[in-house]
């Protein structure tokens, strides 16, 4: 991914030299973007004196957030879709982090040995897990089909912070950062230096899999769907 990634880059500044091109644009974007997530935990095959468990536990959320993010980009005229609608190469960035578990899941395990691993004296272990994403980059390159009607297909990347709590069973997930395709639809329109976009846009990122200190494991996938509202400035 982090050689495509160089590609789109080059091609982007290489375009920027053409005689017949645009111009530069930069704005910024409002979204209404769902975002499902589903993940799966197994335990390792853990002792606790004379127990030995090894379980799953899966769980699926749903979450609608309001977000917000800036965008630098290059466009040249593409005739046959009518002024306003270039073919267009850009990046964009959504600063800031979101929880992507809906809330602090929790869950309780009985201690064979009568004291909780978490330190509780009433013989059970309380763990929690929740994660947060952050630093959504995409690099993106926009079609025109007709008219003011485009497509968009792009690359993205995002950070996976896990956060944790419990027993040392459990051990401790390592931060990720995932790939992901993000396809979409939209028009563009605008007068002067002054354009607009309105889209629906879809991003399927890579699976998070990774084991813990102790040797439990995790699943995750992350797919978003969003509506959204761009209005930039060329030049």
């Amino acid at each position: 991914m982090k050689k495509i990634f160089a590609i789109l880059t080059a091609l982007f500044f290489v375009v920027s030299t053409n005689a017949y091109a645009n111009g530069w644009g930069v704005g910024v974007t409002g979204s209404i973007l769902f975002v499902e997530a589903s993940g799966t935990e197994g335990d390792g095959t853990n002792t606790n004196g004379t127990e030995t468990e090894a379980s799953t536990r899966t769980i699926d959320v749903d979450e609608t957030s309001f977000v917000g993010s800036g965008f630098l980009e290059y466009a040249w005229d593409a005739t046959y879709a009518g002024d306003g609608n270039g073919i267009t190469l850009g990046i964009s960035y959504t600063p800031g982090s979101a929880d992507v578990s809906g809330e602090k899941h929790t869950r309780t395990d009985a201690d064979a040995e009568g004291t909780g691993d978490d330190g509780s004296s009433d013989g059970s272990t309380t763990y929690t897990a929740a994660a947060e994403v952050s630093d959504y980059i995409n690099y993106y390159v926009e079609i025109p089909v007709r008219g003011p009607l485009y497509i968009k297909g792009g690359l993205s990347q995002i950070d996976v912070t896990t956060q944790e709590t419990g027993g040392s069973n459990t051990g401790t997930y390592p931060n990720s950062t995932l790939d992901g395709l993000n396809l979409g639809i939209g028009i563009k329109g605008g007068s002067g230096s002054v354009f607009y976009k309105a889209a629906y846009e879809m991003t399927n990122f890579d699976d998070y899999s990774e084991s813990s200190s102790t040797g439990n494991t995790v699943t995750a996938d992350l797919d978003t769907t969003e509506f959204n509202f761009s209005v930039g400035y060329r030049f």
